[in-house]
């Protein structure tokens, strides 16, 4: 049986039931959690390490669009899936690029389709990781693959790509949107002048005034770690399999 962190959101009780029952035929039932309103969403989103989220389109307090805003800039490693009892949402709702579309009540073969795609999913940012990336500087464009960046951070107005091997690069766009696309290689947003790999981090630590934190990378150099990424780190790294002890 699937181990995949899920979230259902959805006000309607009895759709909502009815949906758990469906998805634990397919997931560990210990990995489902639920919500009924925007507040239990986020909160849910923020302390847990949901990896997939079925999100009702119409609710009462906001929309299953709005969440998906949330989810892209905030929690971008998470995936989404929406759900409705009217089929016309679904041209709209391909307009926010979900994972998958599903009208209620839900099929279990449907479902099932669903869960594979996650996983494909994942499978091919893990393939596509190895490949190189196209990234746009201010001396044109750099082929480089995802081993041989350091990391990539804002000093005074310009955007610096550091690579393993000294090279500095100065990059054409902003952190919000390197964060969206260097997430599918393995690369968090650890304070919001910096982004870096999570397999290049081997220390994370209170810093000397102890008021926040610091990373230590694999070659010795000291990165910030805001509050509010540090918890969140700890999520992503605990929804990737990593052990706390």
């Amino acid at each position: 049986m699937n181990r995949i962190n899920i979230l259902i959101v959805d006000d309607d009780e009895h759709s909502l039931l009815l949906s758990l029952r469906a998805m634990e035929q397919l997931v560990d039932p210990g990995c489902i959690r639920r919500a009924t309103t925007a507040a239990e969403t986020l909160h849910i989103l923020e302390q847990e390490p949901i990896e997939l989220v079925f999100l009702d389109i119409d609710m009462p307090d906001t929309s299953g669009f709005s969440i998906a805003d949330y989810i892209q800039k905030n929690k971008p490693q998470t995936k989404y899936v929406f759900l409705t009892g009217y089929v016309d949402f679904a041209v709209r709702s391909y307009d926010y690029e979900p994972l998958d579309f599903l009208t209620k009540p839900i099929d279990l073969m449907r479902l099932r389709k669903t869960i594979e795609r996650y996983e494909a999913s994942g499978q091919q940012v893990r393939d596509y990781a190895k490949e190189r990336i196209a990234i746009d500087t201010s001396e044109g464009f750099v082929l480089l693959s995802p081993e041989e960046i350091l990391f990539i951070g804002k000093e005074l107005r310009s955007i610096k790509l550091h690579c393993r091997n000294g090279q500095i690069y100065t990059l054409r766009h902003s952190l919000d949107e390197l964060e969206s696309v260097f997430a599918d290689f393995g690369f968090f947003r650890i304070h919001q002048s910096y982004i870096a790999p999570l397999s290049n981090i081997v220390l994370v630590r209170t810093s000397s005034f102890g008021k926040t934190y610091e990373a230590i990378l694999d070659d010795g150099k000291t990165l910030p770690v805001s509050r509010n990424k540090y918890q969140q780190l700890r999520s992503f790294l605990i929804s990737k399999g990593i052990q706390f002890i």
